[in-house]
């Protein structure tokens, strides 16, 4: 049983100084990643180039990061745009999210919570990342090999978690803004409202249901697809796993859920934790969404915590954020073995 706390690495500095300092140190992981997980072939690296063009437009933070991760690790910046490009080349049908708010929770403050399940082989290369930065706010971040920004929390309370989707069928990507960078660039916001805005002039390369809350209590769920982002507000409370259910995402996406199943369990998660969030209505806090995350019923498989499943994917993490008190949650590995440790940035 490994330690129930992540390692936590301090970066300082303008954009470019972290991302140099954060290949300098990662080198050999994000060498390994690339390698066995991102398996880019000449197709893929092509692609990478095109995104690269537009992505060298983009937010000057995460291009200056991104550039000085290259220089660090002494990968191409082909090679680490593939890396950044990990959910484009493989979204794959994991992870479970919950947003709550006022009516919903205990004392009126928003929460946002999800279940991080992905490839075993991913799971000792989870780190946790403090960045302070002097042209992006404070934050703090969930980060896999070269993919810094995974989910987190900034100084101001503005938080971010997220799903997969776009999967039934498999949506192509596009030339754009990878998702990985589009949430490092959300967490350099003040609120919902700054973050919308990035998103709207953002060209999104993939898919994505991002979880986004503010210290002023506000949730918006946001369904994507190439060239479409639908934005729904959540009034109280939230739920979703690994298909659309925004009506023009849908149709967009040519949706068209396989029947459930023990390998494909997007609908029975979907129905298990829109009930155990709707039993809890009106009392939910931190403690009830631990609860809500340790779920096993009906049967394995089917519940939140996923380390017995038939599937491919397992519990590699769950964590929540408080966005009013800036902390940020997380239990690692199968919560049902762990307690959450807090962090604030």
């Amino acid at each position: 049983m490994l330690p129930s706390i992540h390692p936590v690495m301090e970066l300082r500095g303008s954009p470019h100084r972290c991302g140099r300092e954060y290949g300098r140190q990662n080198a050999e992981i994000l060498r390994v990643f690339l390698k066995t997980i991102i398996k880019p072939d000449t197709g893929r690296l092509r692609y990478a180039r095109r995104c690269w063009k537009i992505f060298s437009q983009w937010e000057r933070p995460i291009i200056g990061f991104v550039r000085g991760m290259a220089e660090g690790s002494g990968l191409s910046l082909d090679e680490i745009m593939s890396i950044q490009l990990h959910e484009e080349y493989l979204h794959l049908p994991h992870c479970t999210a919950v947003g709550v708010t006022g009516a919903a929770t205990r004392d009126g403050s928003a929460i946002i919570a999800q279940s991080w399940d992905g490839n075993p082989a991913l799971y000792a290369s989870v780190a946790l990342l403090r960045i302070h930065t002097n042209a992006a706010p404070a934050m703090f971040t969930y980060s896999l090999p070269g993919l810094w920004a995974s989910a987190g929390i900034n100084e101001h309370g503005l938080a971010l978690v997220w799903t997969s989707s776009g999967i039934w069928p498999k949506v192509r990507p596009r030339e754009g803004v990878p998702t990985f960078a589009l949430i490092a660039g959300i967490l350099g916001c003040r609120n919902c409202d700054s973050a919308l805005k990035l998103i709207r002039r953002t060209r999104n390369a993939g898919c994505f249901i991002f979880f986004l809350a503010d210290a002023a209590g506000e949730i918006w769920v946001l369904e994507g697809t190439p060239g479409r982002v639908e934005a729904v507000p959540c009034r109280d409370l939230a739920t979703r796993t690994n298909h659309y259910q925004c009506g023009d995402v849908c149709r967009a996406a040519r949706q068209k859920l396989p029947r459930a199943s023990l390998k494909v369990n997007s609908q029975p998660r979907a129905t298990r934790v829109a009930e155990l969030a709707q039993r809890a209505h009106g009392r939910i806090d931190g403690r009830v969404m631990e609860t809500i995350y340790r779920d096993h019923e009906p049967q394995q498989g089917l519940g939140i915590c996923l380390h017995a499943a038939p599937g491919p994917y397992l519990t590699l993490d769950s964590f929540y954020a408080v966005p009013s008190k800036r902390e940020f949650w997380i239990a690692r590995g199968y919560v049902c073995r762990h307690r959450f440790t807090r962090y604030r940035v």
